[in-house]
């Protein structure tokens, strides 16, 4: 199991023994603060850090790391993750992740700044930036994303205006502009459909705030 911590660093634990151990340990200059997925790509395990904590506002890194070599034995950050993308821009927030059709690319989301970072999971080359922002919110704020079983469509969740959790955060959304099905087309992709979601509270102010999304297969 690849296990991020939120101030910087990661664990590699085997959870095959009893108790589970330890079996790589990397430090924060490593990888980065505010760790949040994980996606394999056969013999390759990417993850991302972020920004959205006051000691580490901002910050996209993805890295690239080995699935075998790893030991207790070993020295710390041994095997060496590839560093595939990084980024201090101000607003850089990677955050969320998945695959297309065939685990061709690997899409991360900047939640800061409103677009997808396309990886080539063949060369781990960044070959293409999707901006978000458009008709449907001029400031969507990606959180989370699913591919659907065929590879067809890729669901993502959109943060709120009012974020409940993590106070300073990148992940503030302006309100959305449409609420009918929507076909805002970018080339080859479009944006099929907004499912709104809301929730005002007593003092009349926009409390909904999605984060968490997955999908239920029937």
């Amino acid at each position: 199991m690849f296990v991020t911590l939120r101030g910087g660093g990661l664990f590699v634990v085997d959870a095959t023994q009893t108790p589970m151990q330890i079996a790589a340990e990397y430090d924060v200059d490593t990888v980065h603060p505010n760790g949040c997925l994980g996606v394999q790509v056969e013999n390759k395990m990417y993850v991302d850090s972020g920004g959205g904590t006051a000691s580490h506002l901002y910050g996209a890194d993805i890295y690239a790391f080995p699935v075998t070599g790893f030991s207790p034995m070993n020295r710390p950050n041994v095997p060496a993750p590839e560093v595939v993308l990084s980024d201090t821009s101000a607003e850089a927030d990677a955050h969320g992740a998945t695959l297309t059709k065939h685990q061709r690319y690997l899409w991360i989301v900047d939640r800061g700044r409103n677009f997808i970072w396309v990886i080539d999971t063949q060369t781990d080359q960044l070959v293409n930036e999707i901006q978000l922002a458009g008709p449907i919110s001029d400031d969507p704020t990606p959180d989370l994303l699913a591919t659907s079983p065929n590879g067809s469509h890729i669901f993502m969740s959109l943060r709120g205006p009012n974020p409940l959790t993590a106070d300073p955060h990148v992940s503030t959304a302006a309100p959305w502009n449409r609420r009918d099905r929507s076909a805002a087309r970018r080339a080859r992709w479009s944006v099929r459909a907004l499912a709104p979601v809301t929730n005002v509270d007593q003092s009349g102010v926009e409390s909904a705030d999605i984060h968490a999304l997955t999908i239920r297969l029937k």
